[in-house]
């Protein structure tokens, strides 16, 4: 293992309360940063937010800060939480990186992936145009609505029923408009007729007075309140589909959206999960229709893991030949854990040639053949990311 990947709430707040009083660089300007304020917030998504000064004008928005300690290289990747507000960060992901002196590292690299494959997958655009929902769609469809209605329950938003549709089949004024802009749709209060129109979401301004009007008194007459509109993509950015959440309540019957909706627990972690979620649903469609699966390789060495279980990076040697596969590809691999084995589920995240003409692979990874297999392989690596970093 190069690298550790650290996603875990209490862990981030634990890093980045150390390196308050450290001096980081922005990995693409190499501006100084410190930041201050480091905090855990409860939203959705479980973030840890900071904020950054800077003795000079801002060149632009960091993604990436970066210091190096005695041991380690530290890399913050870092997100606005609120595009008015430059300062305000929330760090997503720490990268810590053991530099070639420290003596920790050798005890983890003996990890490896066997049975590694990928597949095609067929273009989901065309099967849902030509065939519909198929029996594997509706399958997805009612537990992602029963499992997208369960989380967002329990995060305190009152949610009356969660719809996912295509757009192939739009036969609304407002749905044949959302699926040219390709862009969320938010009615904050049906009753108030307030809507929400920053960080690029559809203005009902753009469709007739007397189709909003018609549209608002239809929903009160079904008693809802509010309906967030948010779209979905394959993975070669084609518009699919929507998530459609319905509430009786104003805002979703969320606190937070009501008091201050660009706040830390206001619309953006809300979209960030919504988009995390849109691109697992979308995985799952994905591999359901994967075909002409090929391995790769039979064993092959695992670069790094993150915390949450999430993610992973191997090597391939030379002659690989994959260089042609497209990010988003399926793949599979087995990862042996006390002695067993489990084989995971992903897609392709990113393709970077390595040294000595090895090729590096990211792989994002959504489901195991066993059932505690993805919070096995969570313990597994942070553990090991515990025992290097400690």
């Amino acid at each position: 293992m190069k690298k550790y990947r650290l996603t875990d709430q209490r862990t981030l707040l634990g890093i980045v309360s150390k390196l308050t009083a450290t001096i980081l660089q922005d990995r693409d300007t190499n501006q100084k940063f410190t930041f201050t304020s480091p905090v855990a917030v409860n939203d959705i998504l479980k973030s840890v937010h900071i904020t950054i000064e800077t003795t000079e004008p801002m060149l632009s928005k960091p993604k990436s800060l970066v210091c190096v300690l005695k041991e380690n290289r530290v890399e913050l990747r870092v997100k606005p939480v609120n595009p008015y507000q430059d300062d305000l960060l929330q760090v997503y992901e720490i990268l810590i990186e053991p530099l070639e002196r420290s003596a920790k590292r050798a005890a983890i690299e003996d990890i490896s992936a066997y049975e590694l494959q990928m597949a095609q997958t067929a273009d989901l655009g065309t099967v849902i145009s030509i065939y519909g929902k198929t029996s594997i769609i509706n399958q997805a469809l009612n537990q992602w609505q029963v499992h997208l209605e369960q989380v967002l329950t329990n995060f305190g938003y009152f949610i009356k029923k969660i719809q996912i549709g295509f757009y192939y089949a739009a036969d609304t004024q407002l749905m044949e408009a959302l699926a040219t802009s390709k862009a969320p749709y938010y009615v904050r209060d049906a009753n108030r007729r307030i809507f929400y129109t920053d960080r690029g979401f559809y203005s009902p301004k753009k469709l007739s007075e007397i189709y909003v009007r018609s549209y608002l008194d239809s929903l009160l007459l079904n008693n809802t309140k509010s309906t967030l509109i948010f779209p979905f993509f394959s993975n070669g950015k084609v518009l699919l589909g929507y998530f459609e959440i319905i509430s009786n309540l104003p805002d979703l019957g969320n606190s937070s959206l009501q008091s201050d909706i660009e706040g830390p627990e206001g619309i953006g972690p809300l979209l960030l999960f919504l988009d995390q979620k849109a691109e697992e649903f979308v995985f799952q469609l994905e591999f359901a229709y994967a075909k002409d699966w090929e391995t790769i390789i039979r064993t092959t060495p695992v670069r790094d893991i993150s915390q949450d279980g999430r993610g992973i990076g191997i090597t391939l040697p030379k002659g690989s030949n994959i260089e042609s596969r497209p990010i988003g590809s399926p793949v599979s691999f087995q990862l042996k854990i006390n002695s067993s084995p489990y084989t995971f589920f992903g897609s392709l995240r990113s393709l970077k040639k390595g040294e000595n003409d090895t090729t590096n692979i990211g792989v994002q990874i959504f489901q195991c053949d066993k059932v505690e297999g993805l919070s096995l392989l969570r313990s597994y690596a942070s553990n090991l990311i515990g025992e290097a970093v400690s």
